[in-house]
């Protein structure tokens, strides 16, 4: 076996890649315990079957320009692997329109359920400009909705809980940017390659 190592050096090296791949995984899975409902909380905004087995979290953020550039080649990844359900959650990092943004369309949400949620987000996504109570009340009156009814519960603890875990997870998972994509076993952020991504996830 001596002389075989000796011979062979690389396979150390190959040996060692695959040591820190097995730890970081286990690290992220303990980490993740702290939080099973997140693979496990009923679907409330994203791509596929929400029936489907396997669960990616995307976090993201209104203002993000990455989160938008890739969607459309999420969607297309979802739509080739019915066994996916990707499910976004809002993580609003970048600005305090981000947050304000994120406020509205879980207040609409908790009045209207998720048709409106998600009609309310499809909107949000489109804005180009800033997010303000004056782009909340067209998007709303668009949507035939009441922003009198809305504008209190974007404060409400129920709404406020929602952003606050999310930011935990992302925090206790080392998330320092969006889009982040999490799964039972890998955790990456900021990065825009389909093509990569889709490797972490389909190799598990």
């Amino acid at each position: 076996m001596r002389a075989f190592i000796l011979d062979n050096p690389e396979i150390i090296v190959e040996a060692l890649e695959i040591l820190a791949e097995r730890e970081a995984r286990a690290e992220t899975q303990a980490r993740l315990a702290a939080y099973p409902e997140l693979f496990a909380d009923a679907a409330r905004l994203g791509e596929g079957d929400v029936a489907a087995p396997r669960r990616i979290v995307e976090f993201f953020d209104y203002k993000c320009v990455p989160c938008k550039t890739i969607h459309p080649a999420l969607v297309e990844f979802v739509a080739a692997h019915p066994e996916v359900r990707l499910e976004m959650r809002q993580l609003p990092i970048l600005t305090p329109g981000s947050e304000r943004a994120a406020r509205f369309a879980l207040a609409s949400r908790e009045i209207y359920g998720d048709e409106t949620y998600r009609a309310v987000h499809d909107r949000l996504w489109d804005v180009r400009g800033p997010l303000n109570t004056a782009g909340f009340q067209r998007i709303a009156g668009t949507l035939d909705l009441d922003f009198a009814k809305i504008a209190p519960v974007m404060e409400s603890e129920a709404v406020t809980s929602r952003i606050t875990y999310n930011r935990d997870v992302a925090i206790a998972l080392g998330v320092l940017g969006t889009p982040a994509f999490v799964t039972p076993d890998s955790v990456v952020f900021g990065s825009t390659d389909i093509e990569a991504l889709s490797e972490v996830w389909l190799s598990r």
